[in-house]
């Protein structure tokens, strides 16, 4: 069974129909190794779930992805481009192809809702001030905020609207891939679930590839087709959760067995 469970990473990838190909990444802090032979193949089309142990380098693994960190060795391709021999200049069409959610939502203070989202069209598209507001109302609408929200500030919106309105600005300039950082950390059960729901639908509907890094095992049975397994330095298996809930890799096993893995599986069953 263990074999079904592991990634292969052997075989050919075909790298131009590939979004995210990571082969033999190495991340180092000093003398501390994160990563050391890290290999991951995101495919189009799917949702794939990053979990991991504290330590095991989750957000070090999308920093390097997204280009926020260079690792201190192997490749990362996007959208068959390795990213890490690009120049700036021809890094930055590239990033337009790609939304990102950071855990806390990371909304500027001083804008307003409208204004947050339509932050990324004005580094990437020369739109006039009139177009640009019409395409965040319709993000808005896409992503189940009220439109009497445009003009309120982050410090008027709940939790849950803090994150639909970071995800906007994600989705504004029509992204491929799209990058969650703990999307339903710090949102109840119930906004959590209508949260990952959104996704499901927003990833089905737009063709979207999304990259989730959670501790949330209800979202990972909810929405993830894959889930890759951080520890050990590297991806040690990926597979969907039911077939990981088979693995006798330690920390997966009690990851999916302990008391709280417990309760999602019966959720999920």
């Amino acid at each position: 069974m263990r074999e079904e469970i592991k990634q292969d990473m052997t075989t050919d990838t075909d790298y131009s129909q590939t979004p995210i190909v990571v082969r033999g990444l190495r991340n180092q802090f000093g003398k501390h190794i994160v990563h050391d032979g890290l290999d991951l193949t995101v495919s189009k089309g799917k949702i794939i779930g990053v979990v991991g142990g504290s330590g095991t380098g989750k957000t070090v693994l999308l920093n390097a992805i997204l280009g926020l960190r260079p690792p201190t060795g192997g490749s990362i391709h996007l959208f068959g481009e390795d990213v890490l021999k690009l120049s700036e200049k021809k890094r930055r069409p590239l990033q337009a192809r790609f939304g990102v959610l950071f855990q806390s939502g990371a909304l500027f203070s001083a804008l307003t809702v409208v204004e947050n989202i339509c932050v990324p069209l004005t580094e990437y598209a020369n739109l006039s001030p009139k177009l640009m507001r019409e395409i965040g109302l319709m993000k808005m609408t896409l992503v189940g905020l009220p439109l009497d929200a445009a003009d309120k500030m982050p410090s008027e919106l709940s939790g849950g609207m803090i994150k639909r309105t970071a995800l906007a600005r994600a989705l504004v300039l029509d992204p491929e891939v799209l990058f969650l950082d703990e999307p339903t950390a710090g949102l109840d059960p119930i906004g959590a679930a209508a949260f990952d729901k959104l996704i499901r639908s927003l990833s089905d509907n737009l063709d979207l590839t999304v990259f989730m890094i959670t501790h949330d095992l209800d979202s990972l049975y909810a929405i993830c087709d894959e889930v890759a397994v951080l520890a050990d330095r590297k991806v040690v298996e990926i597979a969907p959760p039911k077939i990981l809930e088979q693995s006798t890799h330690p920390w997966i096993h009690e990851y999916f067995h302990g008391p709280r893995g417990r309760n999602a599986l019966t959720k999920g069953s």
